[in-house]
């Protein structure tokens, strides 16, 4: 046996452990999976109902993945409690791979909002990826008279007529967006929460509050037909699918451009190579050109510059800085 010596071992030791630092590099260095994944059905907890633009996209990925892997990947819509009962569900699931959680923005939020939530971000998740980035706009009926933001703020100023708003929930990034606006504003706004976007929009089409917060990605259908009003995007920049629609910024309100996000965790104890299995083949999916387009369709912006060490540096960073701005908004923990 040839000794390399103790520079030549400390040198290769480094090297390895540097090696062992870079994004994927599990799996580029040849960990096997404990066994062929998946092996069974494989479902997308949804923390929030059915016919919302997540639901929908998560089903586009699932039925793209489905054909790859030759087993169904099935969505398990778990709506409620700004998307804690989806994610309780999955953090207390098996830990294979086999369940998995489609997390929007809330799951950040809920720990900044909720006195306890029965979760912990660092100790029940494993990130897989980031899918997407989720533009919000703030809407109202089409035959309101508030045309324009400084409309609503106007509107929002009567004392003895509050103007309701509907949100994806306490704490949710849409309500945090309403107390902001509230707050910087000085408005009368009523908070009206639900358990999903797609609710909201429902009541608002069926006039029982007068405006919501809601994705370009669930607004859409009803912006293209005329049904809503966006008055203005959630954004540091203008939206390519809504082009017309300017940024909170530009209608004269600051600070409103955080946008939301929504992305793939397994529960912790999944095996890293299953995570990078499943990291790899949902890159490859929302690459897919029918994925990208059907995204984009529905306002969403791809990210495929993700895997589970960014999106693990991404969540820990998200997870600070909503605090903040819960904190900042007047949001306090129920």
């Amino acid at each position: 046996m040839v000794d390399v010596g103790p520079d030549r071992r400390r040198r290769a030791t480094l090297a390895g452990a540097v090696l062992a630092m870079l994004p994927g590099a599990g799996w580029a260095q040849g960990d096997s999976l404990p066994e062929p994944f998946p092996k069974k059905v494989v479902t997308f907890v949804m923390p929030g109902p059915a016919g919302g633009g997540p639901d929908l996209v998560a089903r586009k990925l699932g039925d793209l993945l489905g054909a790859q892997w030759k087993q169904p990947v099935i969505v398990d819509n778990k709506p409620g409690a700004t998307g804690v009962i989806g994610a309780e569900s999955v953090a207390r699931g098996e830990a294979s791979g086999h369940r998995l959680l489609f997390a929007f923005t809330a799951l950040v939020q809920a720990p900044a909002v909720f006195a306890k939530v029965p979760y912990d971000l660092e100790r029940d998740f494993a990130p897989v990826m980031q899918v997407a980035n989720a533009p919000v706009v703030l809407a109202v009926r089409a035959d309101s008279p508030i045309r324009s933001v400084a409309d609503f703020v106007a509107a929002a100023k009567n004392p003895d007529k509050p103007m309701s708003y509907g949100s994806f929930g306490t704490g949710s990034s849409y309500h945090i967006y309403g107390e902001a606006l509230k707050r910087a504003q000085k408005l009368q706004m009523l908070h009206v929460p639900y358990k999903g976007e797609a609710l909201a929009l429902q009541d608002l089409l069926g006039g029982a509050i007068d405006a919501t917060f809601v994705s370009v990605g669930t607004a859409g259908p009803q912006i293209r037909a005329g049904k809503i009003r966006p008055l203005a995007i959630v954004a540091p920049t203008r939206s390519t699918v809504l082009p017309d629609v300017p940024t909170f910024r530009e209608a004269g309100v600051a600070g409103l451009d955080a946008v939301g996000w929504f992305g793939v965790l397994a529960p912790a104890g999944t095996p890293p190579a299953v995570v990078q299995k499943i990291a790899q083949d949902l890159r490859a999916a929302v690459l897919d050109k029918s994925a990208s387009a059907r995204l984009q369709e529905l306002g969403f912006e791809p990210v495929s510059e993700s895997d589970p060490v960014r999106f693990k540096a991404f969540v820990q960073a998200e997870a600070i800085r909503w605090k903040k701005l819960i904190a900042d908004a007047g949001v306090k923990p129920e």
